[in-house]
């Protein structure tokens, strides 16, 4: 959005001296005859007089210089849609998440993580006004977005993502502790986390429960997500139950892709942002070039002045 103001309009009305000045001036000519300097090479420097001309210059140089003083300004405004939630998808990247036993429909089956991704994709796109940030974990959990609104930037890196790609194991613990000290500074209304894994924690130094009080002391809501068949890989289901229960969060199944869609279209009922508009101005300031422009007439007066017109009495 661009718009024009002057940071001091007051100043504008010192214009309204200018017509009076250049009235009386037109009185004083009236009365004066006009000639070249060549025709006066005769006649001594101190019957001189400047013409109407240079007077003009001199007019709206005074002009310029007091809209110069006025500070006028292009004003640019920037607009951002900022929401009260701040959320981190911490996302399993272990070799079992490339199981494929998600089915898509009666005719297609995908694996886990391809289902996982196909579905944070949507919620993301969902969620235009959060800050959204991505933790990927195996054995070792890693940050690969921060909190962020460039929604299109955290699609790409959630794009790269392939289980198996990193070191395997399943640090749970350890992935959100990650996600709580990336969020526990922030001045957000509200603060998630939303966990999904498809098995048991068996690496780390910090043990899911104890990232969970940690959550829970920096009023840090997690939503957990177990996905995939518990059959093929045991899953501790209690301790993720626990995980959520203990923040305030919720716990979820999901063993296919419209149920997991579920889960998450259910999250994004239950944490409803209020939007508020966030903004600022770019200035672009118009007092140098008015400047200038003031001095340029002032100069085209004087050469006018003094090589151009002389003024007899």
């Amino acid at each position: 959005m661009h718009h024009f103001a002057f940071k001091y309009p007051l100043i504008l009305l010192n214009l309204l001296w200018i017509p009076l000045w250049v009235f009386i001036c037109f009185k004083r000519w009236h009365s004066h005859k006009f000639i070249p300097i060549s025709s006066l090479r005769n006649f001594p420097s101190s019957s001189a007089h400047p013409n109407r001309v240079p007077q003009i210059f001199r007019a709206l140089a005074l002009s310029a210089l007091i809209i110069a003083l006025a500070r006028p300004q292009g004003i640019t405004s920037h607009f951002q849609n900022k929401s009260g939630v701040d959320i981190l998808l911490a996302l399993d990247l272990s070799s079992s998440m490339q199981i494929p036993d998600f089915s898509i429909n009666q005719l297609q089956r995908s694996s886990r993580i391809q289902a996982a991704k196909a579905v944070l994709d949507e919620f993301i796109r969902k969620r235009s006004h959060d800050r959204i940030g991505l933790v990927a974990f195996a054995r070792y959990p890693y940050l690969v977005s921060p909190l962020t609104l460039n929604h299109p930037w955290l699609l790409k890196n959630l794009e790269r993502l392939n289980a198996g790609m990193v070191e395997d194991g399943t640090a749970i613990g350890s992935a959100v502790a990650m996600c709580v000290n990336r969020l526990k500074n922030l001045k957000a209304k509200t603060r998630l986390i939303i966990l999904l894994t498809d098995g048991v924690n068996n690496f780390g130094d910090v043990s899911p429960m104890l990232a969970a009080e940690t959550a829970e002391t920096f009023k840090t809501k997690i939503y957990t997500i177990m996905v995939g068949n518990d059959q093929i890989f045991p899953v501790d289901e209690q301790t993720l139950v626990r995980m959520a229960e203990k923040t305030g969060g919720r716990f979820y199944k999901a063993y296919d892709i419209h149920s997991l869609q579920q889960v998450y279209r259910e999250i994004d009922q239950l944490e409803k942002t209020d939007v508020k508009m966030n903004g600022y101005n770019e200035y672009s300031e118009f007092f140098p070039t008015l400047l200038c422009l003031a001095f340029f007439l002032l100069l085209c007066e004087f050469l006018l002045k003094h090589y151009r017109f002389r003024i007899l009495s």
